[in-house]
C-alpha cells in the first residue's frame, strides 16, 4: 500500500489471521441457522409460541436475520482490513476501495435488516399507527450508507480505470506477440 508512482494493482493473498476471521465468521453464522433451524423444530415450541401476536414464523425470521446482520457487521471490519492487504498502490486510493469495500457489506446488512425485521416489527408500529417509521429510518439509513459507499466508490475510479486499462493492454499486448512469434 505504500507504492505511490504507480496505478493500483492486486497484491498476494490476505493475512491468514484476516482470512481467519472471516472463516470463523462464515462457520459462526452457518452453525447459527442450523441451531435456529433445530429449535424450530423442537416438539412442543409451537405450544409455548401460541399466544403471540406475531406468528412464531416472523419471530423466527427475526432472529436469523438479527444473527446474519450481526455477523455481516462483525466482519465488515474484516472485509476492509483484507481490501487493503489485497491492493497496491496509492495509499489513499487502497484506503477508499477498502472502505467501499466495508460499505457495501454495511449496506447489505441494513437491506437484510429491513427485510428480515419486516414480519416481526411492523404490526407492533402499525398498533400505534407509525407503520412508516419503519420504513422511513431503513430509507434514511440506508441512503446514508448508500451515499457513503458512492462517495468512496467515486475516489477510487480513476485508480481502477487506470488499472483495469494497464491490465488489459498488456493482454493485448501478449497476445499480439505470442501471434507474431508464431507466424
Amino acid at each position: 500500500m505504500t507504492d505511490r508512482s504507480s496505478g493500483l494493482r492486486p497484491v498476494s493473498a490476505p493475512e491468514a489471521s484476516t482470512v481467519r476471521t472471516l472463516v470463523r465468521a462464515g462457520l459462526a453464522l452457518v452453525g447459527l441457522l442450523v441451531i435456529v433451524g433445530l429449535l424450530a423444530v423442537t416438539p412442543g415450541i409451537d405450544r409455548l409460541l401460541a399466544g403471540l401476536v406475531v406468528p412464531p414464523w416472523a419471530l423466527g425470521l427475526a432472529v436469523v436475520t438479527l444473527l446474519v446482520v450481526g455477523v455481516l457487521l462483525w466482519v465488515a471490519p474484516e472485509v476492509e482490513r483484507a481490501a487493503l492487504e489485497s491492493f497496491d498502490g496509492p495509499e489513499t486510493t487502497v484506503e477508499n476501495a477498502a472502505a467501499a469495500a466495508k460499505l457495501l457489506v454495511g449496506f447489505l446488512a441494513v437491506a437484510i435488516a429491513y427485510r428480515g425485521f419486516a414480519p416481526a416489527v411492523t404490526p407492533a408500529f402499525r398498533a400505534f399507527d407509525i407503520g412508516g417509521v419503519y420504513h422511513l429510518g431503513f430509507l434514511v439509513v440506508g441512503l446514508v450508507v448508500l451515499a457513503a459507499f458512492a462517495r468512496r466508490l467515486y475516489r477510487c475510479w480513476e485508480p481502477v480505470t487506470e488499472m483495469l486499462t494497464e491490465y488489459v493492454v498488456d493482454a493485448n499486448d501478449a497476445e499480439t506477440q505470442r501471434v507474431s512469434a508464431e507466424q
